[in-house]
């Protein structure tokens, strides 16, 4: 039994906490402010500048139904529709010219050392095979997000290409593990760089492999909930349409080059006794007894489209769920930070279930292989879960060149590798 003394300091400590807690949000609310935004708008549904605007030199108060204030910042860019291409110039002007698909065009990064390069149009869009024996060299890297500095100085310093954007990594594979959009400055100079290296690569016998995660999936359908407002402000300007919804729809939208491309993705990968998936695959998805090949074609089937609601059959409407999909899954990092998330977000239809070590040895047999390789939910370095069976490579990578922060794999004689930005390596 605790003493009256102890007991009165519990009761005190746990009465100021749990004040603390109640009066975190208005008073975080007050000053740092709060806004809610109809996403197919683009219009605020409510919004308090806080007074942290006044000391930021911000505009102060309150709004409600009006535009949220978008503008270009930087170079961006190139969009690129059949035989028309937009850019935009470091001092925000979209400049809007004819090009000839058979000559190479330039792609210019947003970063100090304006890095660019030329890319040449693909005649056709054809996806690629999702099952591999396992080469000789395989290096993955996951949940980029439109971080170029950190992503072309990792390969460059990994020997995947060099400064001039050749490929040096021979017959070796790159696995690129899903979320390479969004959050990030530079989003479509990273989508050409791996637009680049895939027939860069193909010409002297090695293979780059792009997995589509949750970012690329909503990209397509026009979901920009979770990028820079200087891309919706270019979708704006581009497509003629000042709604958010239908403006987002158009820059990776049909007639889209990097649009087009996307499409032809798959969203889970096999390679020898590994699989890649951006998120994961659980026991709802493995009661479908669905073949890597059918899950990829369900996926590619949607793209595009916010069906995940709109769907009635049993398989496709797992594949696209936004919580057992193999590029939304959380269940092989589920805790307790995400299950409050979901208790808040969705309470009644959210899977809470962690994946038991039982549950992931017969997912590994059903698809034959010893280890699931996965982004999405971050680590503080990459690392091994379930007993060495699940790796886990979604790390928050340096925002500068050649950081340590910045990790991915290396998977050389079947033995996995801890590779960073600065040409460190370590056996998981």
């Amino acid at each position: 039994m605790p003493t009256q003394p102890s007991a009165n300091i519990f009761k005190t400590f746990f009465k100021w906490s749990l004040l603390a807690i109640i009066g975190y949000w208005p008073v975080a609310t007050l000053v740092f402010g709060h806004s809610s935004i109809d996403e197919s708008k683009g219009i605020y549904t409510f919004h308090w500048s806080g007074l942290n605007a006044l000391v930021n030199d911000e505009e102060f108060g309150f709004a409600n139904g009006e535009e949220v204030a978008t503008k270009l910042d930087g170079a961006d860019g190139p969009y690129v529709f059949g035989q028309e291409q937009f850019i935009v110039t470091a001092d925000n002007k979209i400049i809007k010219s004819q090009i000839d698909p058979r000559l190479p065009i330039k792609v210019k990064a947003a970063n100090e050392d304006q890095d660019s390069f030329y890319v040449t149009l693909k005649t056709t869009y054809q996806p690629q095979q999702d099952q591999y024996a396992l080469p000789a060299k395989l290096m993955a890297i996951s949940d980029i997000e439109g971080n170029f500095d950190a992503f072309a100085s990792f390969l460059i310093k990994h020997g995947v290409m060099d400064r001039h954007y050749n490929w040096t990594f021979g017959q070796g594979h790159l696995v690129l593990n899903g979320d390479f959009v969004d959050r990030g400055e530079n989003e479509p100079q990273v989508l050409w760089l791996i637009y680049l290296l895939e027939d860069k690569a193909a010409a002297q016998g090695g293979q780059v492999h792009y997995i589509l995660g949750n970012h690329e999936v909503m990209k397509l359908y026009g979901d920009y909930s979770y990028t820079e407002y200087k891309y919706r402000e270019v979708a704006k300007q581009i497509s003629g349409f000042s709604d958010w919804g239908t403006s987002a729809k158009f820059l990776y939208g049909p007639t889209s080059e990097l649009g087009k491309w996307l499409k032809t993705k798959n969203v889970v990968l096999k390679m020898g006794p590994y699989l890649f998936v951006h998120a994961g695959i659980n026991s709802n998805l493995l009661a479908h007894q669905l073949t890597v090949s059918e899950i990829n074609q369900i996926a590619r089937k949607y793209y595009g489209q916010d069906a995940k609601d709109k769907v009635t059959d049993p398989k496709e409407k797992t594949v696209l769920s936004k919580y057992d999909s193999p590029y939304w899954d959380r269940s092989l990092s589920m805790n307790l930070v995400y299950r409050i998330m979901y208790l808040f977000r969705d309470p009644l239809e959210a899977n809470y279930h962690k994946t038991t070590q039982a549950e992931l040895e017969q997912i590994l047999a059903f698809y034959d292989v010893s280890q699931l390789v996965v982004g999405h939910s971050v680590v503080q370095d990459i690392t091994t879960d379930y007993q060495g069976k699940v790796v886990k490579i979604d790390v928050r990578h340096g925002q500068e060149k050649n950081s340590d922060k910045t990790e991915g794999i290396l998977i050389e004689n079947n033995t996995v590798y801890r590779i960073d930005g600065q040409g460190h390596k370590e056996k998981l």
